[in-house]
């Protein structure tokens, strides 16, 4: 009994009086569906295991072949035929039996009275008045709204004289999720509890939608939309026996109001069923009566929307498209097609034009006031969008849920709903996007050229994701094809942007950066500039991937101004990546840790890359053993191939921090999987040369390291490779040829400004006996921050953090004595004397925040 604890104290209450020999009277009164048979049934089964008989029935759902005939039947009276015309002679025969049962406490349950004849509920009224001084109970239900009344006059009656009544009440959303649980063996997942979330709180339809999805093996499919396909027998069944119990203008109402869907306004109800309000009366007392609709301010409302949906759904499509274009008719809306209506446009334009916050506001300001269904759709299916951009998946789906459910007439709204759908299931790596963009590729629905490039999108995400990036590629570049057939469509970017990453991702540079050129043109010429900054947050990742520094925070700093200007987080979150990975490369850490304070709050994707660098900036600062904690997240095997996919150089320096922490067996797993999704995706090179370096390092290959440092697509990777393969070297005493090796990966790291990297290749070769010079003449003042070396500027930022002279060599690969020697040409140029003193300096010239602390390091 979820969500019934109240109602069920009570009828314990009831069975308690009688066991003491009294008596008592409980109403339980509901809607349709709300449990009262349930209720009924679980005090008649525990009735009798405290000694109290039973008298049970009920009335059948098409009311009473003969007055009375559940009373006798429940008494096991036979019918006699002089009573038809002698209601004195029944009621005798029944006070004589209730008599006879209830020489012992007796619980009369009788169910479902608002389908009884009137003449049935005057025999009831009797017998309750004639058996006041036996112990009888008495446990009622009915729907009292129903049946013109008579059940609410006898209830009102029993209540006057001292019963006590109940009415249950929709389930409250922790009893409904309670519900789902028993009945799914599981919690809810969050689709499933939109689905459910439509049934208003009403048991009846939540046990019949599920039980009915689980009956017929849809339980995945629940997470598609509500439509005609998907809407199980099972409750299709209780609705309709709602809905033909009606009149025939009251189901045509109902059926009207569905279809068209939204508060339907009286008058319009009236005029689209050839009638005038005055006439609609009886039928709108009656479907309010039955519990299916309600009368609100702006008009005729469903009171739940499961029961809306699959009312709409059972209409015949022509029936439905002649509704909706009469209904277009009279309210001058444009007739359904492949446009906004006036009232959507200029909130399209917003979304398109990169005017996010604006466009929610005006969504908001627009539903607060519109009646009419195409506008209600159009307006919800762009909120569903808005949300989609703004990085709040799970709020993005259940809006397009909301607009999906709705009859399929808008085909442009459809369509936009079910590739936001697509879009925000794939970026939440949902278990049943592949099923649900694979039944579009395979369906005969219709779908257009837009849902189809968003399906064989996230079809290609899903491959790449599981590390078969031949298919990736495969997928993508199909969906890129159709998107071109087309005129340029805002949609299709981004089955352009996918692509791109992918190409980022395994070093094709040069077609990763033609397709973002190509998307920055068209957005440019179509003010789309939605997706500016997201194009922008990838050009920081291309450059910093080709080794392009300087261009990558160029970049990255564009990127994170037009997210700010057009609220678009996880392109923010995307620059912000980047630039804490330049930041690590020129061994600033306080600025990568600056760039990583903020949790990831995007995709699976974006929460990945966020942890790897994290793990990589604590390596940096910490060691090898301090990453290996953060890295044991990341190191199951599918998220392993996840990982790799998105980044296949990574491998080599997590082989190289699992051997720095002692762990062998993990540095092993992750060139299995490297090596594995090599093979699984032949023709990408990268791919092999990484798989090669990780395995080179792991087991101190020469050759396989050489393989890697020659065919590796990455200029960092490459010089790892060579500093990698130096390392090797000088470990099987070839002394010179470890040299070289180190040398070509010193000249890589200069080239593209990884210092940090620079400054350790430079330590390993002083132990080989080999200096190389660093430095090159800048014009620099005689004093200030402006005179400071980059060395200089680097170890003071240092000792503000709080590091120790003994920390900041282990950093940045110098001797104790030489960072005390740059310490005393800082305090010299900045004419101070202590640590202290530089600590202020920084902050008041705005070097470092204001939080910072000289001993923050030792804290």
């Amino acid at each position: 009994m979820r969500g019934r604890e109240r109602e069920w104290r009570q009828v314990e209450g009831l069975l308690r009086t009688l066991r003491q020999g009294g008596t008592g009277t409980l109403l339980v009164d509901g809607e349709p569906g709300a449990g009262k048979s349930r209720l009924l049934n679980e005090a008649a089964d525990v009735a009798p295991h405290h000694g109290i008989g039973l008298i049970r029935g009920g009335v059948e759902e098409w009311g009473e072949l003969v007055s009375c005939g559940f009373l006798l039947e429940s008494l096991d009276l036979p019918f006699e035929a002089r009573s038809v015309g002698s209601p004195t002679h029944l009621l005798d025969r029944l006070t004589k039996a209730f008599e006879e049962r209830a020489r012992a406490p007796v619980l009369a349950v009788f169910d479902d009275l608002h389908r009884a004849e009137p003449a049935t509920l005057k025999i009831v009224r009797a017998l309750h008045d004639r058996l006041t001084t036996r112990p009888v109970g008495w446990l009622l239900s009915g729907s009292t709204a129903e049946n013109d009344g008579r059940a609410a006059s006898l209830f009102g009656f029993l209540e006057r004289n001292g019963a006590a009544r109940v009415k249950l009440a929709p389930l409250s959303p922790e009893a409904v999720a309670e519900l789902a649980t028993d009945l799914l063996g599981r919690p809810p997942d969050p689709m499933t509890s939109v689905l459910v979330a439509g049934a208003g709180g009403n048991p009846l339809l939540i046990i019949e939608l599920l039980a009915g999805l689980r009956d017929e093996g849809r339980l995945d499919a629940s997470r598609g939309a509500m439509s005609h396909a998907h809407v199980p027998v099972r409750l299709r069944g209780v609705v309709r026996r709602w809905t033909d119990a009606l009149s025939g203008q009251a189901r045509s109402l109902v059926e009207t109001a569905a279809v068209l869907g939204g508060p339907l306004p009286i008058e319009q109800a009236a005029s689209l069923l050839g009638t005038t309000p005055a006439g609609l009366l009886s039928a709108i007392e009656e479907v309010t009566a039955a519990g299916i609709l309600d009368v609100t301010g702006r008009g005729l409302a469903f009171r739940y929307e499961l029961v809306a949906s699959v009312t709409a759904t059972s209409v015949p499509p022509p029936v439905r498209d002649a509704l909706l274009s009469q209904f277009g008719a009279l309210t001058d809306l444009e007739p359904a097609g492949g446009r906004f209506t006036t009232s959507a446009a200029a909130v399209h334009a917003a979304v398109t034009g990169g005017r996010l916050e604006e466009a929610e506001n005006m969504v908001q300001e627009r539903l607060a006031d519109n009646r009419f269904a195409q506008n209600v759709a159009e307006l919800r299916c762009l909120l569903s969008d808005i949300m989609y951009r703004t990085g709040r998946d799970d709020e993005a789906i259940h809006e397009a849920d909301s607009v999906l459910a709705l009859p399929a007439r808008w085909h442009h709204v459809r369509d936009r709903a079910v590739v936001v759908r697509l879009y925000a299931m794939t970026r939440q790596h949902d278990d049943y996007v592949g099923a649900y963009a694979n039944d579009i590729i395979e369906g005969e629905s219709g779908d257009g050229p837009t849902v189809r490039v968003a399906a064989l999108t996230a079809l290609a995400t899903i491959e790449r994701d599981e590390g078969r990036l031949s298919n990736a590629f495969a997928l993508a570049e199909d969906a890129w094809r159709l998107a071109s057939k087309d005129r340029p469509s805002e949609r299709r970017y981004e089955s352009c942007l996918t692509i791109a990453a992918m190409l980022i991702d395994v070093r094709r540079l040069d077609e990763a950066r033609a397709m973002l050129q190509q998307a920055r043109t068209e957005m440019l010429a179509n003010d789309h500039l939605a997706w500016a900054a997201d194009v922008a947050a990838l050009e920081a990742r291309a450059q910093f991937a080709a080794g392009r520094f300087d261009g990558a925070v160029t970049a990255g700093k564009i990127a994170l101004s037009l997210a700010a200007v057009h609220n678009m987080p996880l392109a923010a979150e995307v620059a912000s990546g980047v630039l804490a990975a330049v930041a690590l490369r020129r061994g600033d850490l306080r600025e990568a840790m600056r760039r990583l304070a903020a949790p990831a709050e995007g995709s699976s994707e974006a929460h990945a890359r966020h942890a790897l660098l994290a793990a990589q900036v604590t390596e940096a600062s910490d060691g090898p053993r301090s990453a290996m904690t953060l890295l044991t997240a990341l190191s199951s095997p599918l998220q392993l191939f996840s990982l790799l996919a998105m980044d296949s150089t990574v491998s080599a320096w997590m082989v190289r921090v699992a051997m720095g922490a002692g762990d062998r067996s993990t540095a092993e797993s992750i060139v299995t999987t490297a090596e594995a999704l090599s093979h699984a995706s032949l023709g990408l090179p990268m791919l092999a040369a990484s798989a090669a370096h990780a395995r080179g390092l792991l087991d101190g290959d020469r050759e396989a390291l050489s393989l890697a440092a020659e065919q590796i697509e990455d200029k960092w990777a490459q010089a790892s490779a060579e500093e990698d393969l130096g390392m090797v070297l000088k470990a099987l005493g070839e002394q010179q040829e470890a040299v070289t090796s180190l040398d070509r990966a010193l000249a890589i790291y200069d080239d593209i400004g990884s210092t940090r990297d620079a400054a350790r290749v430079r330590r390993r070769l002083r132990d080989l006996g080999v200096r190389r010079r660093h430095w090159h003449h800048t014009q620099r003042p005689a004093s200030g921050w402006g005179s400071l070396t980059e060395t200089e500027h680097a170890v003071a930022l240092l000792a503000v953090d709080g590091w120790t002279n003994r920390q900041i060599a282990e950093q940045m690969f110098l001797s104790v004595h030489t960072v005390a020697f740059h310490l005393r040409h800082v305090y010299r140029k900045l004419s101070i004397g202590s640590r202290v003193e530089l600590t202020r300096l920084a902050v008041e010239q705005e070097r470092v925040g204001p939080d910072r602390s000289h001993d923050e390091r030792q804290s």
